[in-house]
C-alpha cells in the first residue's frame, strides 16, 4: 500500500511495496521513452522545452538514485510527475506492468489527493489550474474506459483506446484547445454507443459546451442524411469544437495502422470515405 506524507515545505516521504515501486518505475520509464506518444508533452505545468527532460531525469533518479522505499524527502515536482505518469497512462497496456496493479496505484494516488498535498506552497494559480484540469480529464478517462469496457473496434481492439487517442490528437493538432473540448473528445461516442444522454452528462457536471459538442458529433439515425451529408452539415453549421473533435476522430479512424487490420476491400472503402470527410473538415477549420 502506498503511503505519502508531507515532511516539510516542498518535500514528502513515499513508501510503497516492492511490486508497487517496480511498477511505478516501469510506468515512468515508459513515459520517458515514449514521451512523444503521450499527452504528457502537452499537459505538464512546465515550459514546453523542459517537459521531456524532467521525465527523463525522474526516470534516471528512480532507477539509479533512489533505493527501494521508503524514500525520504522526495521533492514535490518529482512526486507530482510520478503521479502524472501513472494517472495519464491508466487504461493503457504497458510492458512489465500488471494492469490491475497499475489501476490500484492510480486510485491510491487519487485517494491520497497527491495533487493537493502542497496547496499552500508558492505555486502559481496557473500551475494548480493545470493540475486540477488534468485531474478532471483523468476522471473522464476513467469513466469512458468503464463505459466502453465491453466494446471493440472493427479490428477487435478495446474500443476505449480510440477516444483516448482522439483526445491526444486533439492536443497535438490544437495545443491551445480548452478543457471542455478535451472532455468532448473523450466522450464523443458515449451518446451513440453507450446510451448516455445529455442529461446524464449534465448530472455529472459537464459544461453545456461539452454536451453540445458531443451532441453535434453524434449520429442521428432518424435524420435521413447520408454520411457525406452529415459531414457537410457539421462543417457548415457545427460549432468549431465539434468540427475539431470530428476531425481528430476521423484521423484516428483513417490511421493506416488501424485500417491495415481490416480486409483490403473494407480498408479501401473506409479510407475513401474518411479521406473525403477529412478534407471537408480541414477546409472548414482553415477558413478565416
Amino acid at each position: 500500500m502506498i503511503k505519502i506524507e508531507r515532511t516539510e515545505y516542498a518535500f514528502a516521504s513515499l513508501n510503497a511495496s516492492p511490486d508497487e515501486w517496480e511498477a511505478m518505475k516501469a510506468i515512468v520509464g515508459y513515459c520517458a521513452s515514449h514521451f512523444n506518444h503521450t499527452d504528457l508533452r502537452y499537459s505538464l505545468p512546465f515550459p514546453e522545452e523542459q517537459r521531456h527532460g524532467k521525465i527523463e531525469s525522474l526516470c534516471e533518479a528512480m532507477n539509479t538514485v533512489w533505493d527501494n522505499p521508503p524514500i525520504e524527502d522526495m521533492y514535490r515536482d518529482d512526486l507530482l510527475l510520478i503521479a502524472k505518469c501513472i494517472i495519464h497512462t491508466e487504461g493503457k497496456e504497458l510492458p512489465k506492468v500488471n494492469p490491475k496493479l497499475q489501476e490500484a496505484i492510480a486510485q491510491q494516488l487519487l485517494d491520497i489527493d497527491v495533487y493537493h498535498l502542497f496547496d499552500d506552497d508558492n505555486v502559481t494559480p496557473e500551475q494548480w489550474d493545470l493540475w486540477n484540469c488534468e485531474r478532471r480529464i483523468h476522471d473522464t478517462k476513467s469513466w469512458i474506459i468503464a463505459l466502453h469496457a465491453k466494446q471493440t473496434d472493427k479490428a477487435g481492439h478495446p474500443y476505449a483506446q480510440h477516444p483516448l487517442r482522439v483526445q491526444m490528437r486533439l492536443l497535438e493538432l490544437f495545443p491551445n484547445v480548452d478543457e471542455d473540448t478535451r472532455h468532448a473528445a473523450l466522450l464523443h461516442d458515449v451518446m451513440e454507443d453507450c446510451g448516455i444522454t445529455a442529461e446524464d452528462l449534465r448530472e455529472r457536471g459537464y459544461s453545456e459546451q461539452t454536451i453540445q459538442t458531443v451532441a453535434a458529433v453524434t449520429k442521428n439515425k432518424d435524420d435521413g442524411l447520408t454520411y457525406a451529408q452529415r459531414i457537410d452539415q457539421l462543417a457548415a453549421k457545427g460549432p468549431l469544437a465539434a468540427i475539431q473533435v470530428k476531425l481528430c476522430d476521423l484521423l484516428d479512424n483513417n490511421d493506416p495502422s488501424r485500417l491495415s487490420a481490416l480486409s483490403e476491400e473494407q480498408a479501401r472503402s473506409l479510407n475513401k470515405r474518411y479521406s473525403k470527410a477529412i478534407q471537408v473538415l480541414k477546409a472548414r477549420i482553415a477558413e478565416p
